[in-house]
Formats: C-alpha cells, sequence, structure tokens
C-alpha cells in the first residue's frame, strides 16, 4: 500500500488526499448534524455546513425539481472535491487539477454523470429521440456535442487552474524584480529567495479566487447539463 502511494504523482497524492479529508469531515459532521434537536441551534463548522448545504439544495431545486434528492449528493460531493482540491497550494500541495490526467478524468466523470442521469431518468429509448431532436440528420451532431461539452469542461479546469498559477509566478518574480532594483527598501519588502512579503497576500487571491471560481463554474456546468438531460419533453418543448 506504501509503494503504491509513493509512487504516485504529487497531483494524485494531493486528490487521495482531498478525497479523504471530505469524506471523514462530511461523516463526522453529518454525525453532529444527526444529534441536533429541532430546537439546538448549530454553531461553528456544523452552522456553516448546515447553511451551505441549505443553500445548495435550495439552488439544485430549481434545476431538478422533485428530482433534487437523486442528484444533490453527487453534485454537492463534486463540488466539495474541487473547492478543496482547487486550493490545496494553500497548504503547500500539488494541485490536482493541475495535471491534464485529472483535468481529463473529470471530463470522462461529467460525461458519465449526464449520460447515465439521462438513461436513468428518460430510459434508452427517449434518451436516443432526445438525441435525434429535432431532426435525425441533426444527430451525429448532438452525439458530438454530448461528447465535446464533458471534454471541454476538464480542459477548462485545467486551463484556467494551470493560467492562474503561470499569473502568480509572473506577478511574484516581478515583485521580486522591483524589490531589487528599490535597494535599501527593495531588501526591507523582500524576503529569502524570489518571495515577497506582498506574496504572502497575493498567494491566497490566486489560489482561492482561481480555485473556488472555477470549482463553483465546473458545478455550475454539470448542474445545467445534467439538467438538460433529463429534461422531460414536454419541459423541452414549452419554451
Amino acid at each position: 500500500m506504501l509503494d503504491f502511494y509513493a509512487d504516485l504523482s504529487p497531483n494524485m497524492k494531493t486528490s487521495l488526499i482531498v478525497v479523504v479529508f471530505v469524506s471523514i469531515a462530511s461523516v463526522i459532521i453529518g454525525r453532529k448534524v444527526a444529534k441536533l434537536k429541532p430546537t439546538d441551534q448549530p454553531k461553528g463548522i456544523v452552522f456553516l455546513a448546515v447553511l451551505l448545504v441549505e443553500q445548495l439544495n435550495d439552488f439544485i431545486k430549481e434545476f431538478y425539481g422533485e428530482r433534487w434528492k437523486t442528484f444533490t449528493p453527487i453534485l454537492v460531493a463534486t463540488l466539495l472535491y474541487l473547492v478543496f482540491a482547487n486550493t490545496s497550494a494553500l497548504f503547500g500541495l500539488a494541485n490536482p487539477l493541475a495535471n491534464i490526467t485529472i483535468a481529463l478524468a473529470f471530463s470522462l466523470f461529467a460525461f458519465l454523470t449526464i449520460q447515465l442521469g439521462g438513461l436513468y431518468v428518460r430510459r434508452p429509448k427517449n434518451r436516443i429521440k432526445d438525441l435525434a431532436t429535432p431532426n435525425v440528420l441533426l444527430m451525429p451532431l448532438n452525439v458530438i456535442s454530448e461528447i465535446s461539452t464533458p471534454l471541454a469542461m476538464g480542459l477548462r479546469l485545467f486551463g484556467n487552474l494551470l493560467s492562474g498559477s503561470v499569473m502568480a509566478v509572473v506577478v511574484f518574480n516581478l515583485l521580486h524584480i522591483l524589490g531589487e532594483s528599490l535597494g535599501t527598501i527593495g531588501a526591507v519588502l523582500s524576503t529569502a529567495g524570489n518571495i515577497s512579503i506582498a506574496s504572502v497576500f497575493l498567494h491566497p487571491i490566486f489560489n482561492i479566487g482561481f480555485g473556488i471560481v472555477q470549482a463553483f463554474v465546473y458545478f455550475m456546468l454539470l448542474t445545467i447539463f445534467l439538467s438538460m438531460a433529463i429534461e422531460e419533453p414536454d419541459l423541452a418543448t414549452d419554451e
């Protein structure tokens, strides 16, 4: 087991750490919530967890109606993983989604979630009819769209997080060069190596800003496209 873990890439190691952390935290908080009485007021992390879940539940209900309980667990779990994975650099860990392999795995995950969800709700026969709408001649284009959309979602995660890391490195290096050019003042503003005091404030901004925003964008896209895959014909034609 240890040999297997040692052979993994830093990104994959971080991914496993995030999965274990989210799983354990969810179980612990879930048990605390289960012990609450109707008259109890949640506090601390339990209050934040309850508030977050309520907000996400209300948001997902708008897309799925009475089926929201079926799809909420996988959507919320995906969002939680991405939030912690995309901000893992704050704790000195390698960002999982900076690895193209993991990003493509999320493309596959999105594809399977959308297609299996559509097949489960609409059934295979109706799902095929949906792909042949509005004309059977357009079915190949619809199939290509069903494949390209999840692929773009995973690549979006990889590209945006990678560009955020590149921008952070560029800004940090520019600050270091600026600090050196200022002489004595630069010596005060600059710490060891090429790390400036300003990076202490900018590093969280880059990681939190790019990480959480991209996590929510992926969550939004998955929610929307999955809801479209399970949409009933009468809802689709009302507009």
